[in-house]
């Protein structure tokens, strides 16, 4: 009859019986155990006494459905159990305590007095007891489950919570912990409830152990450099804070001059959402924070959570939002926050994605910068930008990290619209130098203007340039910076006028984007001035190198004179700067020293800081070449899911989101079905190198970008063949363009769509007007997704477009693609020829045949006829292809879309779903042509389309801005008088003419409303407007 009881009394007795037992579950405090005798000492509550009823729910998880793991708590007040029944184990890399019958294996009384050991456990997981009273499955019946829980004769345990031991444990065990095997075997379904319960916390738990994550990337800063960097004080510090993670309760009187002013975030709990909200807004903005421009989500209640269990690791940090809280930090103790950046930078740049390199090389002084000089009264300034999220982070932005590079978050790059602190964008390089002195300059004039009139005569007559704003100007540039013209050009005039600017000379012997492949200059990095340098630091004993970077202990310059350049003349004294240098910048006490003498002794003429850095760090090292890491894709350092930084609880909250995301992703079709793996760039490299088998006279050219370009692979096998021009995009042209006069050469200029505007000069003047037959191949054109509005590619079809001496080809998939190449390859006389690629992938052979009506086979059969000059001139060049051609039918109107670039895909998807409304298909009947070319626009096409198959609905469709090819479309149209001749009804669909930020691909397509949800919209309303 004991079946037929209710499961609720039954486990109301077993609570109480539970309770009363003389040897309850054993609820342990397990001590460390002598490495000798394997053994431990036991303890237990006496019958009745402690809060077992209130932990037995983290204890038996398997009566109420939900682990509760984070409520984990340390067991107290436990007194030495004198007859313990339950020996210790070292077995692999766990502790397991294993149930003995029989009392075979004890404890001795001698293992009793061992109380030495200071490490104290928390009971993990128990099911195992040899009390009589618990041999209930001989009682039960199975379907009350009960009997499930004690069969297991096993106890885990872990030292502490920085262990990760019950994970090793639930790794090998965990099969085991289905309610089956809980308890003897049996495959009841009825009794399968928990299963999805428990897995699904383990899951949970397995990613909140975040211990793990802080514990790998303390292996790959690598601990140990702090020894003989920082000394012994500062290297156990550091092993006590972060790694073994023993945080003194008064460690901000230890650390800090004074207490810091504590964020809100310290008193979360004590505001609802919304004046939470209203607080943190402040709280910005009070620290130089545009937060107007950054989404109200990135800082709502939960992701601010998040940081602040990522902070919490990070103690130093948690503390320090501004310079002012960073200047309150004792100054011997800046190695330690160093750290902690690192720490920060390696895991929240593996979440958001981004550039990951180059902070690290400019992590110290970035941090030196903000401890010295008082920003933004003191004008500070980074060349490019991309090596500023130290700077970012310490400048009140470091809650909002969760939002780098994401839509209406913050900019990978300096943005004047983000905060007071960032004094000039940035994102194209060597610009930073003619910033500082325009600032510089634009202050002076207002010193001067306020003088007095016999000071104003004598600052004109005798070009006094004596006085001086009291305030700092620093410029920041790197050695690939300094190999563009515009640094150049600055560099001279600064001089020249003598502007009390300091320029800090960031020396890795990397370029912005480093490749490390080989080409014709060697592995070198690009340029005179930085070799002329490399070996005037050489010959001076103070080569940098990841063995010997610390052996960089002083400075060139005069111990009493900081403002006198030493006698050893450099390319820097030779243009009367007064040389400093060169340091290690990555040595925080080196810098710092220096920093705070030029603060002291002030500029006195133009002044240049030389840094020795290094972008690298063990876990770089390890995924050589360099380039791999200037910048990481998500979950590149390690997998991670942002969801893991929220607690068990909110499980509620994950599936809502879950559940909206799954709303969002509610596509015409995925993404897998629509793209291939593989990019442009992988199919243009792939190409050449077939090419470079029967021809080797294809030369490559590119301005400092071998790796985004694709050109590594042919670098390492032709580096005869691949230039590295440097940062300099006006030289890269001209010189393609000269060499490309040799007729025996087929040149190939790669050159970023963004980085093309920097050389349109040559572009017209060296290039179009000679008619000189040059490859261009235009990277990341149209949409590049989260490095924003600086480095868009939307505008090249506006300013190539009026080139009538230059060919422009958009390939829209790889066929496309494959044919422009082999267009390339003919040896014609004149003419330039632009090839547009997007950073997207191409889309995949099921893609283009079905939708596409593409005929590989037949594509790639005439692939080889292009190679036929004459084929070519009459088949292909300036050819459009068709996707779908609608005929004339009584009682329907004719639409045909033109498509130019890569974003066809968005249009066939959204004519495919409005063919599907029965209300449109009866109307309208659709025709959809890739036009490809631009220069010469195929305007036989567009003539079939009007005349002979009488279209009166035109749209046309780019990825550009305003000025692209719907310009010469509508010009084309209106020449011919077809507009009104023919009753046509056009619609032109392309890229605002407004900064696109950053976002993902997707987002910044939806921003735009140029995606194919909204393409439906839009057609299907202008089609209803005009019918």
């Amino acid at each position: 009859m004991l079946h037929k009881i209710p499961f609720f009394y039954v486990l109301c007795v077993a609570l109480i019986m539970l309770i009363h037992m003389n040897n309850p579950f054993v609820y342990s405090n397990i001590k460390k155990c002598n490495k000798h005798m394997n053994s431990i000492n036991i303890s237990n509550f006496p019958g009745g006494e402690g809060n077992l009823c209130g932990r037995f729910k983290n204890i038996l998880p398997r009566f109420f459905k939900t682990l509760s793991y984070k409520n984990l708590s340390p067991y107290k007040n436990l007194e030495e159990f004198n007859e313990p029944n339950i020996c210790y184990k070292q077995i692999d890399n766990f502790k397991q305590c294993l149930y003995k019958n029989n009392g075979k294996e004890q404890v001795t009384k001698s293992d009793e007095k061992r109380k030495t050991y200071k490490n104290k456990s928390k009971l993990l997981f128990i099911n195992s007891s040899n009390s009589p009273h618990f041999n209930l499955k001989k009682n039960w019946n199975k379907n009350q489950g009960l009997n499930y829980l004690f069969n297991r004769k096993l106890m885990y345990s872990h030292e502490n919570y920085k262990n990760n031991v019950y994970l090793k444990i639930f790794n090998s065990e965990k099969k085991n912990y289905s309610i089956h095997s809980l308890g003897d075997n049996s495959t009841n379904d009825d009794n399968t409830i928990s299963n999805k319960n428990i897995n699904n916390c383990y899951e949970k738990y397995n990613g909140n152990n975040l211990d793990k994550y802080f514990d790998k990337i303390n292996k790959y800063i690598n601990v140990d450099m702090y020894k003989n960097k920082y000394g012994e004080e500062i290297y156990n510090e550091i092993v006590n804070l972060y790694v073994k993670r023993d945080i003194p309760k008064n460690y901000e009187q230890k650390y800090f001059f004074k207490n810091v002013k504590k964020s809100i975030i310290f008193d979360i709990d004590k505001y609802n959402d919304e004046e939470f909200e209203k607080k943190i807004q402040e709280e910005f903005t009070n620290n130089g924070v545009l937060i107007n421009t950054i989404n109200k989500k990135y800082y709502n209640k939960k992701n601010i959570k998040r940081m602040i269990t990522i902070l919490n690791y990070l103690p130093l940090l948690k503390i320090i939002n501004t310079p002012m809280d960073l200047k309150n930090l004792k100054k011997k103790y800046l190695p330690l926050l160093s750290h902690e950046l690192k720490i920060f930078h390696f895991f929240l740049v593996n979440i958001t994605a981004g550039h990951f390199s180059p902070s690290l090389s400019l992590l110290e002084l970035q941090l030196s910068l903000l401890y010295i000089f008082n920003p933004p009264l003191d004008e500070i300034i980074y060349d490019i930008g991309h090596q500023t999220y130290i700077h970012k982070i310490l400048t009140g932005r470091k809650l909002l990290f969760l939002s780098l590079r994401q839509k209406n978050g913050i900019s990978g790059f300096l943005n004047i619209f983000e905060s007071s602190y960032d004094k000039f964008g940035a994102g194209h390089s060597s610009t930073a130098l003619s910033a500082i002195q325009g600032i510089y300059e634009g202050d002076w004039q207002l010193l001067c203007s306020n003088k007095k009139e016999n000071d104003i005569l004598k600052i004109e007559n005798n070009c006094d340039r004596s006085y001086s704003p009291n305030k700092f100007y620093i410029s920041i540039i790197g050695d690939g910076g300094l190999t563009g013209g515009m640094a150049l050009e600055a560099l001279n005039y600064i001089s020249f006028l003598n502007s009390k600017v300091l320029i800090i000379y960031n020396d890795n012997r990397q370029v912005s984007l480093p490749t490390n492949g080989k080409c014709i200059s060697g592995n070198k990095p690009i340029g005179a001035i930085s070799d002329h340098l490399y070996d005037f630091v050489k010959k001076n004993g103070q080569i940098i190198g990841n063995e010997n970077l610390n052996k960089v202990n002083h400075y060139n310059s005069k111990e009493n004179n900081i403002n006198e350049s030493d006698k050893k003349e450099n390319i820097f004294t030779n243009l009367n700067y007064n040389y400093i240098g060169p340091i290690d910048g990555n040595n925080i006490e080196q810098v710092i020293k220096i920093l705070e003498d030029i603060k002291n002794k002030g500029i006195q003429k133009s002044t240049i800081l030389h840094i020795l850095t290094n972008k690298s760090s063990d876990f770089i090292n390890s995924k050589s070449p360099i380039n791999i890491m200037h910048s990481i894709k998500k979950n590149e350092i390690f997998k991670f899911n942002i969801e893991e930084l929220d607690s068990c609880h909110d499980e509620n909250n994950n599936e809502q989101s879950k559940k909206e995301d799954n709303e969002k992703k509610d596509t015409i079709l995925n993404d897998n079905e629509i793209f291939s793996n593989e990019t442009y760039i992988n199919v243009y490299t792939k190409e050449m190198l077939k090419y470079l088998e029967k021809n080797k006279n294809i030369i490559f050219i590119s301005p400092a970008m071998l790796g985004g370009s694709g050109l590594l692979d042919i670098s390492q096998k032709y580096p005869k063949n691949v230039y590295d021009v440097g940062i300099s995009e006006q030289h890269a042209v001209t010189f393609s363009a000269s060499m490309s006069l040799n007729k025996s050469l087929n040149v190939h200029l790669h050159i970023y769509s963004t980085f093309m505007q920097r050389a349109y000069d040559q572009i017209i003047h060296d290039l179009n007007l000679q008619k000189i037959p040059l490859n261009i191949i235009i990277n990341r054109s149209g949409l590049v997704g989260e490095d924003g509005a600086t480095h868009q590619g939307i505008y090249d079809l506006s300013y190539l477009g009026v080139l009538n001496n230059s060919t422009i080809i958009s390939p829209s998939n790889d066929i496309s693609l494959k044919k422009a190449l082999k267009y390339c390859s003919i040896n014609r006389k004149e003419g330039s020829i632009y090839i547009r690629l997007p950073k997207v992938n191409t889309l995949s052979n099921s893609y283009m045949e079905n939708y596409l009506n593409i005929n590989i086979m037949k594509d790639l059969e005439e692939i080889e006829k292009i190679g036929d000059p004459e084929y070519a001139r009459n088949n292909y060049f300036g050819k459009s292809q068709i996707i779908q051609m609608s005929r004339e039918k009584k009682g329907k109107k004719l639409v045909c879309i033109f498509n130019m670039g890569s974003m066809l895909y968005n249009i066939v998807n959204a004519i495919k779903e409005i063919e599907k409304d029965e209300k449109f298909s009866e109307e309208f009947s659709f025709s959809i042509i890739d036009m490809i070319f631009l220069n010469p626009m195929d305007k036989n096409i567009i003539d079939y389309v009007i005349n002979k198959n009488k279209h009166n609905y035109l749209i046309t469709y780019e990825d550009n801005t305003l000025g692209g090819f719907y310009t010469h479309f509508n010009n084309y149209l209106i020449e011919k008088n077809y507009i009104l001749k023919n009753k046509l009804y056009v619609k032109n669909i392309y890229f605002p003419n407004h900064p696109i930020e950053h976002a993902t691909y997707k987002e910044q397509q939806e921003f735009v409303k140029m995606d194919q949800h909204n393409l439906i919209y839009r057609i299907k309303n202008y089609l209803t407007n005009n019918f």
